[in-house]
């Protein structure tokens, strides 16, 4: 595959599988950013949202931010009743090279539960060390509250060479098959779990926002309404 389609259509094998192994089906939610228009009327993306079982949604993420940079951004959020991390793929991805992560978030206080945490993704940690011992160079993020949020099996790189992202792309495909299994032998939480579970990630997900260094830079883009029916569509 030339490097121009690997950059275009990297994480579409997700979006792929989210389809055929969940079961996803287009979603009526968030018809409003099914197509992406900048503020000089120009669509340059989309957010593809699906609805399957067990899952509150996911989300499928891909806009042209500038010429040559594509944004993309993969959100699997299971319903919070049921014992399941989400999964997570994002990154921009750029001729000049590409910084990508995939990471399975759980959610739990990893301080208190780091045990069941480490029993639970056992699977993941095998394929975080494997990782680790290729060709691609990984690093901590660059954020703070990345580092804060994301997971002990976080993976991210920066400045990735094309001739990589093949590489990277079965990577995260072993992130999913990890996470699938995961999501099939789902336990039920109680209401009150599933209820704090909830609030913690809608807590999450404001940080995430309120501290993202680039939002105003894409707000100048595509207008503060568009980039909070993205950040709706995504994160939450």
């Amino acid at each position: 595959m030339g490097a121009e389609n690997m950059l275009a259509t990297f994480g579409n094998s997700i979006e792929e599988r989210i389809k055929n192994e969940l079961g996803g089906t287009p979603s009526g939610k968030h018809a409003d950013v099914a197509e992406i228009k900048n503020l000089a009327g120009e669509t340059t993306g989309h957010v593809n949202v699906y609805d399957a079982d067990k899952l509150d949604k996911a989300a499928c993420l891909s806009i042209d931010i500038m010429p040559g940079a594509r944004y993309f951004n993969i959100h699997v959020i299971p319903e919070s009743r049921y014992n399941i991390p989400r999964f997570l793929l994002e990154g921009m991805l750029s001729t000049h090279g590409s910084q990508i992560s995939t990471d399975i978030l759980p959610d739990i206080d990893m301080a208190m539960n780091i045990i069941a945490l480490k029993e639970q993704c056992v699977g993941v940690e095998a394929v975080f060390n494997d990782a680790k011992q290729g060709d691609i160079v990984f690093e901590p993020s660059r954020q703070t509250h990345m580092r804060t949020f994301c997971s002990p099996f976080f993976l991210c790189t920066f400045g990735m060479p094309a001739d990589q992202m093949e590489q990277m792309d079965a990577i995260a495909n072993r992130y999913f098959d990890e996470w699938l299994k995961l999501y099939n032998n789902a336990v039920e939480l109680d209401q009150v779990t599933a209820d704090e579970r909830q609030a913690r990630r809608a807590h999450m997900a404001r940080m995430v926002v309120e501290l993202d260094p680039d939002r105003n830079m894409v707000v100048q883009v595509y207008g503060e309404e568009t980039v909070l029916a993205i950040e709706a569509a995504v994160m939450i």
